[in-house]
Order: C-alpha cells, then structure tokens, then sequence
C-alpha cells in the first residue's frame, strides 16, 4: 500500500471550503490502492460537493487497456465509494495516433454531496488501481474536492453502508454462494429523518461463459451477459435493475484502440460507473433491505475460467425535511462548454443545459436568461414537468449573441421559476468550445465502406431542422455531398444503423474501411478538414458556415465608401445590409424603407425576426 500524506493548511479551520486538493496528478503503475492522509474541512451538511478526477498517461505512457479505478474515503475503519470509472484503450494515446498523444487528459467528476457528512476531519483518500501498470505504460490520476453550500439547502444526516464487496467485487461463484453475501439489512429511522434513498453503484466483470438467456446464445459474464438484481424495502420490491449499458458507442473519448463501443454490463471503457439512486419511504421506524441477484449458471471458457465477479456498494442516505418548496437548480453547462469533451460541448445556435428540481413539488416552466456575460440577456420559456429529484437536460435555441472574442468570452446562463426560495443555485457560466469554421461552398466527401446502406447523412440547420439529407451510397466509393446553404449556424450529422462507425478497425476486413472529411475553396486553395471515421452510433458535427463564432459573415460597413445595388452585403452593428442603390457615408441603421440599405439578417445569418 503506497501512503501519502496532504495537509490541507488553508483549509483546516475554514468553515466554508471551496476547493480541497487529495491528491496531486500522481502516477499508478501498481496494481491496489494507493491511499493519501487527508485532512478536510469542517463544513455544514448541506451543499452540493463534486469530487473532481482528472485521468491522464502517467509519466512513462498510457497503457492499452480498460481498468477499473475506484475512489473510496476511508473514516473510522468504514470505506465509503465517492466514484468509480473505467480507463479508456488507451493505445492511441501511447503511440501517438488519431489525435492523441500522451499529453492526454480528461476530467470526471462524482457528486459525493451524500457523504458530506463523513467527508469532513482526518480520514482516507484511496484510489484503487485496477490496472497492471507495464514499465512503458499505466495512468496517472489527480483529485479535488469542490464544495459549494449554499447549492442545496437540505441538510444530509446520515450515511449508512448496507453492502460492500471490496475493489476486487464478489465472485459469483454459485448463485446460492451469492446469496450469502447479500444477507437482509435492517435499520432504524430517526424521527427528523424525513427522506432516505439508496445510494448505488455495480459494475460486472469477467469472461465466464453463460447460456442463460432467452435465446440460449453463449455469452461471457460478468462484463457481456445483461443480468439484473431486485431491491425490497420492507419484503416490497421497489426495483428490478437491468446492469445493461448500451451507449458505449457514443464515448467521449473516442476513437479507442479496442472493443469500447460494444454495450456491457453497466460500464462503457473510459467512462464513469453511473450510480444507481432508489428512494425509500421513512413512515415506519424498523425497517428491512433485501438485495437479490439473478440466478444463473457458468462455466469456464477460452478467455476466462474464473467467476464472474460483481464490485457492489450501496449506502442508504438519509435526509432532514425539504426546506424548500420550490428550487430550481442549475446543475451545469453541458455545451458549449469548453470543460465538456468535444464531442458533446461544441453547439452551434443553441444551448444544453441541465436542471434539477431541488423542492418537494413539481416544477411546470422555467425562464432561461442567457447571453454572452456582459452582454445583452435574452429570454428561452420551457414548460414540461420536472418532479422533485428529476434532472433534465433542456436544450434552448439561442438568439443572436453578438460578436465577442471567442478565446476569452463566457456563456452565461440563468434559471428561474415563479416562487424560488433558493437563488443561489440558478446561475452558472462557462468558456466555449468554438465549432467549425466552413466557407463558400463546402463538401462532405465519405469513402463508403462495403455495407453502404448502413450508412445516413443529415444537414440540420439551427432549429434541427432538416434541410438536407442524402441515404443512397454506393460500396466502398468516394462521394461529394455539397452544402447549398446560406450563410448561418448547420449541424453535420453522420449516422451508421450498426453503430459502429466507417471505419472500425475490428470489422475493417469484413466491412471495409470509410473515410470522411469536409473542405472548402477559398483564394484557389482547397481546405480540408478530417473527420474520425471509428464514431461508432452517429457522428455529429456543428459547424459556421460564411463566419466564425463571434464574428460577421459579412465586411463591416466603412463610410468613405461608396456602395452599389449588386455589391457585397455590409454588417453594422451586429445586422447585415443589402443595397438597394447606390449611397455614400449613409448610415445603414438610419435606412428607412425606402432609402439605400435594406436589412437582411444579423451577423449569424438568423433572422431579424426571431
């Protein structure tokens, strides 16, 4: 076991800690855990708190394969889970290929806002490695701790383990052996424990062979067989949980040097485990929980003799009253958002943004503010029902936003709902990610694999809406698709019905191998951008077309120049202008309807009228 000791000074008598280191980006090449002294803040227990993971090649390379790392804090002799992620095939990144490098990073983050009630005084950081770290390759890990407590008044009373199984998981040995690890837990409610819900997270490994399933087809468990398992509170079933995953093929982190877009038994190669949430009622004092698995058989095969094998931890939480009756929160930015991984933080004409309904009651509208901070604000209406507990990812079509310098320029984002008692979680900003820049007239060229027909392309403009879309190809030849569009804000989107891509290295014999790029002419040079063809489901591209993201896809208007009907459009202040006929020094925002410059649209392409 590797110790490490971290003494927090700033923050060891501050009531209030914003952000706590646990670990500096540190290299694992072990296979265990790899446990640092902490020393964390006093605070209430209320608030939302984010354990903040960024995953990295360690100092001598990153290593090929898919490793479990768990995050565990460790207090009186109790481990208590705060995340669990997968390693992405992490080959191109060693060797340099496909856009990666060793200088490759990504940040993950866990809401342990549940814990804040042991994540407080002298305690444990462990990260455990699940890797077998080669001397040329392993990954390399940093941890903070974020804390905000105003986010949610609500305050955490209790953190109550029910079932552990350890880092290495609980071997199914026989279905009647893993009986016995998930015996009945039974426990007592306070009087001021007003809400409770389990806390949740499993993962299944190993390549055990199966035949127990509804077809009888032969599947290697844990990680390849989609199993379930059953919770009772108080012998009633409250949930039957599938461990089934299906959008590996939509990775952040892609393309992988493996098997990543295959689904799996609740995990998907460099992601997160999600955890699992079940609320529990609280009107009865003396109370029981009943985990059960589903029963099947095994045997050894060609890739794995051993059990399957099954990482289980379940707390139950437990929670005073609601202090609110209505709270909407503003849980993020998911695009754009320069700290979201590109293939989901780069947006074009809209913005995503997910909320949380923090009160006992449903919420029905929301009003969104939103701008470039500093800017102008506009207004986006929702209606839907969001019930208490539920998280949404809403999806606003945004107004003009102005020209502004896309390096420094912050999208701004508010929340609100009619009666809020709680504004302190409404707000929130973030950098850009800036999309593609295309001009005049650009082109999707696509190479074709030999299975063509699984093969769609969509232009979407700002709305979503489809404007063009072509479905017919031909195998394994090159095709020239044009955008005949006007100026203004599109969206590429590449769909493959088999989900796994143009080019997906495991299949590229049997189904040949695609490629995709999209170019432009511009002062008689041909531009070209190359697009990753291993996307697996859909590969989604927004993208500028006559401009760049905070500029004008027009020249600015000058007054000691003359302009005819027939030249080049003009932008003044964010609008761009048509001549009517001939003017010189007129003011195009003075125009009326029937003096030199007619208003055309602003500097985007969307219209005035919107």
């Amino acid at each position: 076991m590797k110790i490490g000791f971290i003494c927090l000074l700033l923050f060891c008598t501050t009531a209030l800690a914003k952000e706590q280191l646990l670990t500096p980006f540190t290299s694992f090449t072990k296979h265990g855990d790899h446990t640092f002294a902490v020393e964390l803040a006093s605070q209430e227990n209320t608030g939302r708190h984010l354990l903040e993971i960024e995953l990295g090649c360690a100092s001598q390379g990153c290593s090929d394969w898919d490793y479990t790392v768990r995050f565990e804090w460790q207090k009186h002799g109790i481990s208590y889970e705060l995340g669990r992620l997968i390693t992405p095939y992490a080959g191109y990144m060693q060797r340099a290929m496909h856009g990666f490098d060793r200088n490759w990073r990504r940040t993950y983050t866990f809401d342990v806002s549940h814990l804040i009630p042991v994540l407080q005084g002298k305690g444990l950081f462990n990260i455990h490695y699940g890797g077998w770290g080669a001397k040329q390759s392993a990954f390399g890990i940093s941890a903070k701790l974020y804390s905000d407590t105003e986010f949610n008044k609500q305050e955490v009373l209790r953190a109550i383990p029910l079932y552990e199984s350890g880092s290495e998981g609980w071997p199914y040995k026989t279905s009647e052996y893993f009986d016995t690890l998930l015996t009945q837990r039974a426990f007592q409610f306070k009087a001021n424990e007003q809400h409770a819900e389990i806390k949740m997270t499993v993962s299944s490994h190993g390549h055990a062979l199966s035949f127990d399933n509804p077809q009888g087809e032969p599947e290697l468990c844990g990680e390849w067989c989609d199993r379930f398992f059953t919770i009772k509170h108080n012998n009633d079933t409250i949930v039957k949980q599938q461990l089934w995953r299906k959008d590996c093929d939509m990775s952040a982190t892609f393309p992988q040097g493996g098997t990543y877009i295959f689904a799996r038994s609740n995990w998907c190669p460099g992601e997160s485990v999600v955890p699992f949430s079940y609320d529990i009622d609280t009107a009865q004092t003396n109370n029981t929980i009943d985990l059960d698995w589903q029963r099947y058989s095994w045997q050894p095969s060609q890739y794995g003799n051993t059990a399957p094998r099954y990482i289980v931890n379940a707390v139950l939480v437990t929670y005073a009253k609601k202090p609110a009756t209505t709270d909407i929160a503003l849980t993020r930015i998911v695009s754009p958002n320069a700290q979201t991984p590109e293939r989901f933080g780069i947006q074009c004409g809209a913005i995503e943004a997910e909320i949380k309904n923090m009160g006992s009651a449903d919420i029905h509208a929301v009003q969104f503010h939103y701008g470039i901070a500093g800017r102008q604000q506009h207004f986006y209406d929702w209606q839907g029902n969001l019930k208490p507990g539920d998280t949404k990812i809403v999806r606003i079509p945004t107004r003009y936003l102005g020209q502004f310098d896309t390096q420094t320029a912050r999208i701004s984002i508010s929340a609100e709902v009619k009666g809020d008692e709680n504004m302190a979680n409404n707000d929130a900003n973030a950098l850009m990610h800036m999309p593609l820049s295309l001009f005049n007239t650009p082109r999707l060229n696509i190479l074709t694999g030999k299975i063509p027909d699984e093969t769609k392309v969509e232009l979407r403009d700002r709305h979503q809406n489809i404007i063009q879309s072509w479905h017919t190809f031909n195998a394994q030849q090159w095709h020239e698709l044009e955008f005949e569009q006007p100026a203004g804000c599109y969206e590429l989107v590449v769909y493959d019905s088999a989900r796994d891509g143009l080019a997906f290295p495991f299949f590229n014999n049997r189904k040949g191998q695609g490629a995709l790029n999209l170019s432009y002419d511009l002062d008689g040079k041909t531009v070209t951008h190359d697009l990753q063809p291993d996307f697996g489901r859909k590969l989604s591209v927004p993208f500028t077309l006559g401009y760049k993201l905070g500029g004008c896809a027009a020249q600015a208007w000058q007054s000691d120049i003359a302009y005819r009907k027939g030249d080049a459009p003009v932008a003044y202040h964010g609008i761009i202008y048509r001549a009517r006929h001939w003017s010189y020094g007129f003011q195009p925002d003075k125009s009326g309807q029937y003096d030199a410059w007619q208003p055309v649209s602003y500097c985007d392409g969307s219209p005035l009228n919107e």
